[in-house]
Order: C-alpha cells, then sequence, then structure tokens
C-alpha cells in the first residue's frame, strides 16, 4: 500500500488521481484515427411525398357521350430533403405534367395492370424531367399510386 512521506506528496498524487480519471477516457471519445474509415457508411433517408390534393381528370374519347373519370392519390420517393423542397416549390408544374398525361390516357391502358405501370413508369420519366430542367438534379426515384380508381 502507498504511504506518503508528506502532506504534498499526497496532494500531488490526488491531483494526479483527479486528472488521470477526468482526462484519460479522452481517448477513447475521440477515437482513434482508423475508427472513422471502419465505420459503415450512412444510408440515405428515403422519403415519401404525397403530391395532394388527389388528381381527377377526365380521359379518353367519350363513348355514346358518357365522361370517363379518372382519380389517383400520387406520392413521390424521394432520397433527400432538397429533393422535397424541390418538389414543394415547383409543386404546379409537377401536377401539371400529370393532369396532361393522365388525361391523355385511353381506357384500355388505365384499365389495365401493365398499363397503370408504364403510365406510373412515363410519370416517373416527366416529373425527373422537370426537376432536372429546373434544378439540375432529378430527385425523384419513384412514382407511386396510392389509389388509383376509373369510372367510365
Amino acid at each position: 500500500m502507498f504511504k506518503p512521506r508528506h502532506r504534498k506528496e499526497l496532494q500531488w498524487w490526488s491531483w494526479g488521481l483527479v486528472l488521470l480519471v477526468t482526462f484519460g477516457p479522452v481517448s477513447s471519445v475521440w477515437g482513434e484515427e482508423g475508427d472513422e474509415e471502419d465505420a459503415a457508411p450512412v444510408a440515405p433517408q428515403v422519403r415519401y411525398m404525397e403530391l395532394k390534393p388527389t388528381f381527377v381528370t377526365n380521359f379518353g374519347i367519350a363513348e355514346y357521350g358518357r365522361l370517363k373519370y379518372l382519380k389517383a392519390d400520387v406520392s413521390v420517393k424521394l432520397s433527400s430533403s432538397d429533393g422535397e423542397s424541390a418538389v414543394r416549390y415547383h409543386l404546379p408544374a409537377l401536377r401539371n405534367a400529370l393532369v396532361l398525361l393522365f388525361s391523355s390516357q385511353d381506357e384500355s391502358t388505365v384499365s389495365s395492370r401493365e398499363g397503370r405501370d408504364e403510365l406510373r413508369k412515363e410519370a416517373l420519366v416527366r416529373l425527373r424531367e422537370i426537376l432536372e430542367r429546373e434544378e439540375g438534379d432529378p430527385y425523384i426515384e419513384d412514382v407511386l399510386f396510392t389509389n388509383f380508381i376509373v369510372q367510365g
């Protein structure tokens, strides 16, 4: 067991112990140089944004004088908050592109699963073109129809 010879020696040992306890863990907080290289890359955060309000438009050529309607809830998949801001800012242009696309469809396209999937892909292309032209980055990763109703 340690026995100090003088009272001052006890004080120095006490201060040394305090410093060791206080600053000893600093290396574990700051880490070693190689720690950052070993860390896994941070995956981008996926964000979904609903394009509100619901899209309701007539489409196709009305046979026998009956109007045909399409109602769709559309969401976009984004990977950044910058993309979310860009979509909010350009929402009128994006909605216009979708209304024109939806209203130009025929009944066979909107009534089949394959047709709706092709429509979704075309919507993705058009929305990405607008954002690429206006912002220099397409931002949108995917377009999702969360509700799709056809009345004819």
